[in-house]
């Protein structure tokens, strides 16, 4: 597969993945739910910000968020495992008052990565988390 192929297939994929997110950002999925986690306000976030997190069977981790702050950048999804603080991004979330439906990776181990946590992140071309959290959860289930 050429370099081009490869590129394009990523993009598609991409595309796919985000729109079946839009379609169903109206209301959350009808799944069965493995783990779930209440999300509140972390740092100086104001206190009114919350949201929830729940991880569906088919691999999927649905998130509704409320009153986040308003950041210059964007704002980023991660699960991180709380006994070392290794984490990693599950994705952007592109509404700030609203859904998310994201995808897992699929051997995520949600015993050890059972901490959601939403960031507020800059356009700097960094990957890594900013340290600058706005909401967390732990998961349970």
């Amino acid at each position: 597969m050429t370099a081009t192929a490869a590129a394009l297939l990523g993009v598609v994929g991409t595309l796919a993945v985000l729109d079946a997110t839009d379609r169903g950002s109206d209301r959350a999925p009808q799944q069965a739910v493995l783990a779930s986690a209440p999300l509140a306000a972390y740092g100086r976030t104001p206190k009114d910000a919350n949201g929830d997190a729940r991880i569906f069977t088919d691999g999927r981790l649905h998130l509704h968020v409320a009153n986040l702050p308003d950041v210059p950048g964007y704002y980023e999804v991660w699960l991180i495992n709380p006994t070392n603080m290794e984490m990693f991004s599950l994705g952007v979330l592109r509404d700030p008052s609203g859904d998310a439906l994201l995808p897992l990776p699929p051997n995520v181990d949600l015993q050890a990565y059972s901490v959601v946590d939403v960031s507020a992140e800059q356009y700097d071309n960094k990957p890594a988390h900013s340290g600058d959290s706005l909401l967390r959860g732990t998961l349970t289930g």
